[in-house]
């Protein structure tokens, strides 16, 4: 008990210094998010210059905990910055390393928080052997939806029986096509007049992905 004590001290001790190291780069960053300026994210980012990598990827980490943002303004800010190839591999990687930091973060901290719901429910206890034999195969399809809540569906993972493997190899897999989805759109967003044919049929295919799964679903059931 006192270990996890000193572990979140330490965490919201580290977060507060962050902070005020640096509460400026917190408020404008913030403030462009808000407002869903790719543009200025971009030129705020740059304006780091050899830093700019470290400060995006760091970007990707925070979004990841806040689960508030939509990763499509900072992924198209690393497609404007870093062109179509090296935003999206910053992209991915920031996702990533952004994802495994919340499932180990959620897994020591929570996971014994629902043990005891767990075991008193069994619904949520085939829940929870299903997230153990299936947990690869549920995460990778989960992955795979452009639009959904990153965040919370690495949270859900860290809180079940899910091995860290089957975790990572489905966040690494299923994480690059949304990420190339939402660089794609991101940029292009930007530069429509240039890039209208192919912002058109990427949106197309994320349309044909969210049907195609809700007629699965339909059928299924």
């Amino acid at each position: 008990m006192m270990i996890r004590f000193f572990g979140w001290l330490f965490i919201i001790v580290l977060f507060g210094a962050i902070y005020l190291w640096q509460p400026e780069f917190f408020q404008h960053s913030y403030s462009i998010l808000k407002h869903g300026d790719i543009i200025a994210l971009a030129e705020y980012l740059r304006s780091f210059g050899p830093w700019s990598i470290l400060i995006t990827i760091l970007l990707f980490i925070i979004m990841t905990f806040t689960i508030v943002f939509p990763f499509m303004i900072l992924s198209g800010a690393s497609g404007i910055m870093y062109g179509l190839f090296w935003g999206t591999v910053i992209s991915w990687g920031g996702e990533v390393i952004g994802a495994i930091c919340m499932f180990i973060f959620a897994r020591y901290f929570f996971r014994q928080l629902v043990a005891g719901w767990i075991a008193n429910s069994r619904y949520l206890q085939q829940v929870d052997d299903y997230s153990a034999t299936n947990g690869f195969k549920a995460l990778l399809i989960a992955r795979l939806l452009p639009l959904a809540p990153s965040g919370i569906i690495t949270a859900v993972a860290a809180i079940s029986r899910m091995s860290f493997k089957d975790f990572f190899l489905a966040t690494i897999i299923g994480k690059l096509p949304p990420v190339i989805i939402k660089v794609l759109i991101g940029h292009d967003i930007v530069f429509a007049g240039e890039n209208l044919t192919r912002l058109l049929l990427v949106i197309l295919l994320v349309i044909v992905v969210y049907v195609g799964l809700w007629w699965y679903k339909r059928n299924k059931g």
